[in-house]
C-alpha cells in the first residue's frame, strides 16, 4: 500500500487536495472525514438553492461514484473528536484511524456576535445545506427578514430570499459606514446600495445591532441607537471563525488560524493545514482562491514531489452581488485602511451610474482594482495585477468609463 493520508474536512480545500493527490499518485491511500452528511458541494451554491435555481440533488460538485472511481474513502457524519500526533492517529465515533500524513481542512464556522436575546427561534446563520433548508422553510412563511451583516454572504443571503419570495420584506443591517468594507470603497458601495434598494431590499448602514427581540420567537431587532426594526426571521452574517479546536487540543500552534509555513506544514511533523482554517504570514483569507492554491501546493509537499512553495494569494473575487457583477482584486484601499501617499486612485463612473471602475496604481503598476456592474475585463485586469504589469502608457485613459483594455 502507498502512503496513508487522512483529510479532515470535505470542503473545497479538502476535496481539491484529494483530487490533486490522486492525480499525482495512483497508489496513495486517501481518507476524507467530515461531520456533514453530504458529499462536497460549493458553498456559494447555497444561494442558488435558496433562490430555487438548483435542487438539493444537483448541489454535489462530483457525482457520488467519483469517490469510488478515484479510490477516495469518504466518511460522512464522522466528526473527529481527537488527534493524537504522537501515535499518528485520529479518533472518530470511538474508533481510531492511523495516518502517515494528516491534513486539517476543518474550515470555518459562522460567527454569531454575543447579542442580547439569543438564542431564539427563527434566527439563522447560513453555512451548510441544513442551514439553507431551514432558512428556505422559514422564509416561505415569514413577512419580514432582517439580515445582520452587509458583507458578501449577507448580501447574497438577502438576494436569495428576495428572489425566491418576492412578497418577503428584507432589511440589511450593516454596522460599518458602507457595504462590503473589504471589497469596496465608499463610492462603489454607494452605487451598489442604490442597485440593491432598486431590487426591493432596504439597506441601513451604521446600524449596530444590540438585541434580538421577542420571547421564544424573534419579533425584531433593536439597534444600539434605540431604533427597533420589526421582523419575524433573522439571518446573521457577521463573518467566520476558523475551526481550530482540534488543532489547539493536539498542541499545534494557532493564532487566528492554524499557523502554517510555505509548505502548508503546521508546527507538528506530518500534519498539514489548508483552507479557511489556516493562517499564513499572519493572514487568514477564508476565500476560495487561497483554498485552491493551498490544496495544490500541499499535494506536492505531502507526496515529497517537486513543486512551488506557497507564497500567499492576491485576494481576488469575481462574483455577482445582488445580481450585479463585482470584481475586487488586490489592494483596493477601502475606507478603513490608512491612506498611502504613494498610491494613486483613478476612478471612472458611467453616466447612468450602472458601471463603476477604480484602479489603484503605485510606481506605475496597477496593484488593485474594483469593477462594479461589468465583468468584461475582469480576467485581463486580474492578470495585470498578478503579473505586475506597467500601466504608465494607459494611465491617463483609466478615468474614461468607455476605455477598454486591448
Amino acid at each position: 500500500m502507498g502512503l496513508k493520508i487522512v483529510i479532515i474536512g470535505n470542503n473545497v480545500a479538502g476535496t481539491t487536495l484529494a483530487k490533486a493527490l490522486r492525480d499525482a499518485d495512483a497508489n496513495v491511500e486517501i481518507d476524507i472525514l467530515t461531520d456533514e452528511s453530504t458529499p462536497y458541494y460549493p458553498r456559494p451554491r447555497l444561494i442558488d438553492y435558496l433562490e430555487g435555481k438548483v435542487q438539493e440533488k444537483d448541489m454535489l460538485f462530483y457525482p457520488p461514484e467519483w469517490y469510488d472511481k478515484n479510490r477516495v474513502k469518504l466518511m460522512l457524519s464522522s466528526k473527529v473528536d481527537k488527534v493524537d500526533p504522537n501515535a499518528k492517529k485520529i479518533q472518530t465515533k470511538g474508533a481510531w484511524i492511523s495516518y502517515d500524513k494528516l491534513v486539517l481542512a476543518t474550515g470555518s464556522r459562522s460567527f454569531v456576535p454575543p447579542l442580547k436575546g439569543l438564542p431564539k427561534e427563527n434566527v439563522f446563520t447560513l453555512r451548510t445545506m441544513e442551514d439553507a433548508k431551514r432558512v428556505k422553510e422559514t422564509a416561505a412563511k415569514s413577512t419580514h427578514a432582517i439580515v445582520i451583516g452587509g458583507g458578501l454572504l449577507g448580501l447574497e443571503s438577502a438576494r436569495g430570499v428576495c428572489t425566491a419570495f418576492p412578497d418577503l420584506k428584507v432589511t440589511i443591517l450593516e454596522y460599518a459606514e458602507h457595504l462590503l468594507m473589504r471589497q469596496l470603497d465608499h463610492e462603489g458601495a454607494t452605487l451598489l446600495q442604490e442597485w440593491i434598494e432598486s431590487t426591493g431590499a432596504k439597506v441601513v448602514t451604521k446600524a449596530e445591532t444590540e438585541e434580538i427581540l421577542g420571547n421564544d420567537r424573534v419579533t425584531g431587532v433593536k439597534l444600539k441607537e434605540g431604533r427597533v426594526i420589526e421582523g419575524d426571521m433573522v439571518i446573521i452574517s457577521a463573518g467566520t471563525r476558523s475551526n481550530m479546536e482540534l488543532a489547539r487540543d493536539a498542541g499545534l500552534k494557532v493564532n487566528k488560524g492554524i499557523i502554517v509555513d510555505s509548505s502548508l506544514s503546521t508546527s507538528v511533523p506530518d500534519i498539514f493545514a489548508i483552507g479557511d482554517v489556516t493562517e499564513f504570514n499572519g493572514q487568514v483569507w477564508a476565500m476560495i482562491p487561497p483554498a485552491l492554491d493551498q490544496a495544490r501546493v500541499a499535494a506536492k509537499k505531502i507526496l515529497g514531489q517537486p513543486g512551488p512553495d506557497y507564497a500567499g494569494t492576491i485576494p481576488s473575487n469575481t462574483l455577482k452581488v445582488s445580481g450585479i457583477d463585482l470584481t475586487s482584486v488586490g489592494m483596493v484601499r477601502s475606507a478603513h485602511e490608512p491612506p498611502e501617499p504613494s498610491f494613486e486612485e483613478i476612478r471612472a463612473i458611467s453616466s447612468d451610474r450602472k458601471v463603476y471602475k477604480k484602479f489603484v496604481v503605485k510606481d506605475g503598476k496597477m496593484i488593485g482594482a474594483i469593477l462594479l456592474g461589468t465583468k468584461k475585463e475582469a480576467l485581463k485586469v486580474t492578470m495585470m495585477i498578478k503579473n505586475g504589469d506597467d500601466v504608465g502608457a494607459i494611465k491617463g485613459k483609466l478615468s474614461d468609463p468607455a476605455f477598454t483594455f486591448s
